[in-house]
């Protein structure tokens, strides 16, 4: 078993101004999952992203929004989300709240 505590974590503030802190980087894992939490600071958007693994999120505090295609999905807290892998989505924080979110990257058997 691995533990990891968030407050013992590095936090890297990306220059979209989301801070994300990657529970399990360089500590033993399961192959294929990566595991984090991302603070979404109010007003921001991110640049568009596409990850080869499925992307799952929970939404802790706060909403989220995400423009995949040309819908725009919310989530706010207590809601979880699935991205499938290829899928390019832009994330945004249009609120005047933070939004946190866990999420979780995992590969596809076989790819």
């Amino acid at each position: 078993m691995v533990v990891r505590a968030f407050d013992n974590l590095p936090h890297v503030r990306r220059p979209d101004g989301v801070e994300m802190t990657d529970f399990f980087a360089g500590a033993p894992a399961g192959a294929g999952v990566h595991m984090g939490c991302g603070v979404f600071p109010p007003g921001m958007t991110a640049p568009p992203a596409v990850h080869r693994e499925d992307e799952y999120a929970f939404v802790l505090s706060g909403t989220i929004k995400a423009k995949v295609g040309g819908t725009v999905f919310e989530a706010k807290a207590g809601s979880a989300t699935f991205i499938p892998a290829g899928e390019e989505h832009v994330s945004f924080n249009d609120s005047a709240e933070e939004c946190r979110v866990v999420w979780m990257l995992v590969e596809r058997p076989g790819h």
